[in-house]
């Protein structure tokens, strides 16, 4: 049985093989049978920032790759029942392979540099041809194509199919499989807290919970701000249908606070009516949705009520 301090592993079923493994290298493995190609995301020097990648792989590569991970799994099935690491290497079938992680990392001998030793053989890289682990660890730039950046509008696009999808996101996670607790959306904070996670996936900047400058004298706190798009997001829950009424007014007070953040061109709402308190959601939407003049400031309003 797994610790709790244990990552946990998924299974899939790909090139007609079944594995057992971390999710990020699963993700990569059904990419590749799919696409012929996996994504990595990489340091670029000349921007300074992560980039990410596609790499194409060559059908022998393909091969060599899913090859690697047939041995890793036999490897790790057999450190599973109890053997040792000598015993695990002897149950690869690929014997080439077997020597590979044997002999990686000057036989696991590498050395830090604060002089300690360090013995990598059994991570994935080791399982590698040279090559292959040139190609998916950084040191084929050439192979690589790298995507281009959203642009802000493309990103404010990308936030709204994120909202247009919390409440499928949400039915998923209220009924788990396996007889895994299930999460429940009962209350605001809840609704701010997925959407968060479900955003924070795709934006690496957003931030939860910025306060306003003070309009009027106060101020008011913002749920979620994603700055690469100067976008801002407010996150509602409808608790009951006299809720449901008051819902417009309570919209048009954030209005008129939030355009103050210095992020806020675009502001956008999601209004979470999972019992359908509200009448008719088009109404709410089309008169508060729409370009807003505020002083100094220009800004888009979205109304979306989900």
């Amino acid at each position: 049985m797994k610790t709790k301090s244990e990552p946990e592993l998924i299974e899939i079923k790909v090139f007609g093989h079944k594995f057992r493994m971390l999710s990020g290298l699963a993700e990569d493995l059904i990419t590749l049978e799919r696409e012929g190609c996996i994504f990595s995301h990489f340091w670029d020097e000349d921007t300074q920032v992560f980039r990410y990648n596609r790499i194409q792989f060559l059908p022998s590569e393909i091969f060599q790759y899913v090859e690697a991970h047939i041995a890793r799994q036999e490897f790790d099935d057999a450190i599973d029942k109890g053997a040792t690491f000598e015993e695990a290497l002897n149950a690869i079938t690929n014997t080439e392979i077997a020597q590979r992680v044997r002999s990686y990392g000057n036989y696991g001998k590498s050395k830090l540099i604060n002089g300690s030793t360090l013995d990598l053989r059994g991570c994935p890289a080791s399982f590698y041809d040279p090559e292959i682990e040139s190609l998916v660890c950084g040191g084929r730039p050439d192979r690589y194509e790298v995507l281009p950046n959203l642009n802000a509008v493309d990103k404010t696009r990308l936030i709204i199919q994120i909202i247009d999808y919390f409440p499928v996101t949400s039915r998923y996670l209220s009924k788990r499989k396996r007889n895994r607790p299930p999460f429940e959306i009962k209350n605001e904070y809840d609704v701010q807290d997925l959407l968060f996670v479900n955003i924070r996936s795709a934006f690496e900047d957003a931030r939860m919970e910025e306060w306003t400058p003070k309009h009027g004298g106060k101020a008011k706190r913002i749920d979620i701000v994603v700055p690469s798009c100067n976008t801002v997001i407010e996150a509602k829950y409808i608790r009951d249908e006299n809720h449901a009424k008051s819902i417009s007014d309570e919209l048009k007070v954030d209005i008129e606070s939030y355009h103050a953040h210095s992020r806020c061109q675009n502001l956008l709402f999601l209004i979470y009516d999972s019992n359908k308190h509200i009448i008719d959601p088009s109404e709410i939407s089309n008169d508060l949705s729409g370009r807003r003049i505020k002083g100094d400031s220009n800004f888009d309003v979205q109304v979306l009520i989900r």
